[in-house]
């Protein structure tokens, strides 16, 4: 991340303004707004115009900023969404050398200004971070309902979706995928990161999301690589083999672009999974 500094932190270095001006020439710096430079002679990006505005209040990164540099889901920079207030020092961390609100502290401003869907998607890559837990939330809930702190009834309506001791989704991809399953009466809650072994004991995959006692799975198709397409269907072969599930695979664009077509789609893979089911 681009160093960035004030012209007073300049002069306690020894640089006169002079040199600030001559280096500005150059190219070794580049201002950014007022009293704020950055190294390099790069066009500041919005990150950069964004931190540039905390360094010139002497704050942390707070919301929206904040986010962004967590690297959460679903988060967007805007005004909207960056907090001016302070926190107390024991509620920050660093980020590439910005002092930033911590993933607790994050999630909390961002409950009041993204919508639940969003709001999860960044809480499933904090937990996938190790930003914070499902444990800390609940212990924060208490005190942020007697301060009536914007944003708390979306943590507990979250929360109260989320199955008790479920893992972090491993993408958003993933995330994405789970809230459309919930909107499917047929599907209820999926089983994340389930490990399939063979009839001697020995792992044969672990599993994006699954339904056990329905009996199918989902797997779910990133971006995709050279031989990603032959791995997986060998893959698929495996698992069919070991459980007889029957399987539906999903790619970015059905999941993210196509949602009430991938939604059907998958009320159809656990309807035909049942009638197997029933048939044996």
């Amino acid at each position: 991340m681009r160093h960035l500094f004030t012209t007073a932190e300049a002069r306690e270095s020894g640089l006169t303004a002079e040199a600030l001006r001559w280096g500005s020439h150059a190219g070794r710096f580049r201002s950014i707004g007022r009293d704020v430079y950055g190294d390099g002679p790069g066009e500041p990006s919005a990150i950069d115009w964004a931190r540039a505005r905390v360094l010139r209040r002497g704050s942390e990164a707070r919301g929206g900023l904040a986010g962004v540099l967590h690297g959460l889901d679903a988060v967007r920079l805007d005004s909207r969404s960056t907090r001016r207030d302070r926190l107390p020092m024991e509620w920050t961390v660093l980020v590439g050398g910005q002092p930033c609100a911590d993933g607790l502290h994050t999630l909390i401003d961002l409950a009041a200004v993204l919508d639940d869907l969003r709001w999860e998607q960044a809480l499933e890559s904090a937990l996938r971070k190790g930003l914070m837990s499902i444990a800390d939330l609940e212990r924060a809930l208490p005190a942020l309902g007697r301060s009536r702190v914007p944003g708390t009834r979306r943590i507990r309506r979250v929360l109260t979706l989320r199955p008790e001791g479920a893992p972090p989704t491993e993408s958003l991809l993933e995330t994405a995928a789970v809230q459309l399953a919930r909107e499917v009466p047929e599907l209820g809650d999926l089983i994340r990161q389930y490990e399939v072994y063979d009839e001697n004991g020995l792992f044969v995959a672990r599993l994006d999301l699954c339904k056990p006692d329905i009996g199918f799975f989902f797997e779910l198709d990133g971006e995709q690589h050279k031989d990603q397409p032959v791995y997986d269907a060998s893959r698929e072969t495996a698992v069919v083999a070991a459980t007889g599930w029957l399987p539906g695979r999903f790619t970015w664009t059905e999941v993210m672009r196509h949602p009430n077509a991938t939604k059907r789609r998958m009320r159809g893979v656990a309807a035909q999974a049942r009638k197997r089911r029933q048939s044996r």
